[in-house]
């Protein structure tokens, strides 16, 4: 298989000061399962972009197999027995590739665009997010399915997933890549521990950068004491003065002058030197999540419940209690009713046609936060929609500057976000608005690894209520008090 040469690789959107790729130089072999990770905003997706030649930039990357990229925007035209023995290799119905794309579900899209990807031979597979719309049966195929492939590209934020499927992880960091020959979650354990000793050392040298600073100021004492002896061996005495005296304070001051000038120049380049050392530590930061204490012990209470969307059954014989407290985990395979259950108690169901029939008991008052999946919703900059929606705009700003936000940014439309950023910005309005009830579909999709962690934290920390749909097993898992399948 083809190597991958990149040298010197230096690449900035136009219109932002940030760089992406600064200078940098390292070496792929195309036969590796390779997962690409790293914080949103960082490049990931462009980073493909680059491999296929779709972006300009200054350095060279050579040795770049014909690419063919997930997601497609078109079908490419297989052959059509190679597809269906591509989705049949996913646990997919093979009879999908004869149905009009709009009529799929997410998952199944989802699969027939892979079994395309990989019915294009001799093209190199640049995998983007594959998993958002697959339930946790079809995460657990298609990881399957890729793990007996070889040679592709895979950005993905689901650690399970990335384990059973790659076998080298590239990570771009604050500073550049950084290539492991392991699986996602052996780099990462490796790189909380470097993290642990970085920020043990970032504590030491914030210290040393104390007594630098305070040795900076007492140098600034020592060059005034220093320019009084100068004054004072230039001044015209009163009385006659001895010339050695006068000549013995003017080489005093010559020498403290210089002593001060050489300790000034050290303590700089010190502060420059141990200021270099601390880029590398991602921000760490705790956010908190506070909701509000409805009088009601249970919240909802569902018994017999049928959901329909626009007349037609979507599930039925649906059994849910939600008790102040409690968070549960809503599972069940792509079209079962999940999102269409966390739509109509969210209120949004006249908007999609859907209704309930059946024993339904949602308490009085209950003010409720909504999560979907769709961020389209999203429209203008960041601030102007916290004003649309109430919220607080410093603890809005607080919560994203914290997790890696500029203050620029704030101001942006939320447009030029990444997909990642914007449904971060979905999530913070949502923590912005101390609810009763927190309801969550698929929160965690295009969000990163660094992010997802925090999130798990502070959802399982908190003793806030909340319903929410995530395929992501290992966030399901720490996160839940219950699961309940539909």
């Amino acid at each position: 298989m083809p190597i991958i040469n990149i040298s010197d690789l230096t690449f900035g959107y136009d219109g932002s000061e940030a760089v992406l790729f600064d200078d940098v130089t390292i070496t792929l072999d195309t036969s590796w399962k390779l997962a690409l990770a790293g914080r949103n905003g960082r490049g990931k997706t462009t980073f493909f972009k680059l491999l296929s030649g779709d972006l300009p930039y200054k350095g060279s990357i050579t040795g770049v197999p014909e690419t063919v990229i997930f997601p497609m925007n078109e079908l490419p035209d297989n052959e059509v027995w190679k597809v269906r023995k591509e989705l049949n290799l996913m646990d997919a119905d093979p009879d999908i590739i004869y149905r009009p794309l709009e009529t799929l579900s997410g998952g199944e899209r989802t699969k027939l665009m892979l079994a395309n990807l990989f019915s294009s031979e001799g093209r190199y597979p640049l995998i983007d997010e594959p998993t958002n719309h697959l339930d946790r049966q079809g995460r657990e195929a298609v990881s399957e399915y890729l793990s007996k492939k070889e040679g592709f590209i895979l950005i993905s934020h689901d650690r399970a997933f990335l384990d059973r499927c790659t076998d080298h992880t590239l990570v771009i960091t604050k500073t550049g890549l950084e290539l492991s020959a392991a699986t996602y979650s052996v780099w990462w354990e490796n790189n909380e521990k470097r993290m642990a000793g970085e920020k043990a050392r970032n504590d030491q040298l914030k210290k040393e950068m104390t007594a630098i600073d305070a040795a900076m100021k007492k140098n600034a004492q020592w060059s005034s004491k220093a320019e009084g002896y100068k004054n004072r061996s230039k001044a015209p005495s009163k009385v006659a003065e001895d010339h050695f005296r006068r000549a013995y304070e003017a080489e005093k001051a010559r020498k403290l002058m210089a002593a001060s000038k050489n300790l000034e120049r050290r303590n700089e380049r010190k502060l420059e030197e141990k200021q270099s050392l601390l880029k590398d530590l991602e921000r760490s930061e705790r956010l908190k999540i506070e909701g509000t204490k409805h009088h009601s012990r249970d919240l909802v209470i569902l018994r017999d419940v049928t959901l329909k969307r626009r007349g037609e059954v979507v599930k039925d014989h649906v059994d849910l209690t939600v008790e102040r407290g409690m968070k549960i985990s809503l599972q069940g395979k792509n079209g079962c009713g999940k999102s269409t259950l966390i739509k109509f108690l969210a209120g949004l169901g006249d908007a999609e046609g859907i209704t309930a029939e059946g024993d339904i008991s949602i308490a009085r008052g209950l003010k409720i936060s909504y999560v979907g999946q769709d961020t389209s919703s999203l429209k203008g900059p960041v601030f102007d929609i916290a004003s649309e929606r109430g919220c607080d705009k410093t603890l809005l700003s607080t919560i994203l500057i914290k997790m890696g936000f500029t203050k620029e940014m704030l101001y942006r439309d939320v447009q030029a976000l990444s997909l990642g950023q914007k449904k971060f910005v979905m999530l913070a309005l949502s923590l912005c608005e101390h609810a009763d009830l927190y309801l969550w579909d698929e929160p965690l999709n295009y969000i990163d690894v660094y992010l997802r962690e925090e999130i798990e934290r502070l959802v399982r920390d908190s003793d806030v209520t909340m319903l929410f749909v995530e395929h992501d097993r290992t966030f399901a898992c720490l996160v839940q008090d219950k699961e309940v399948t539909l």
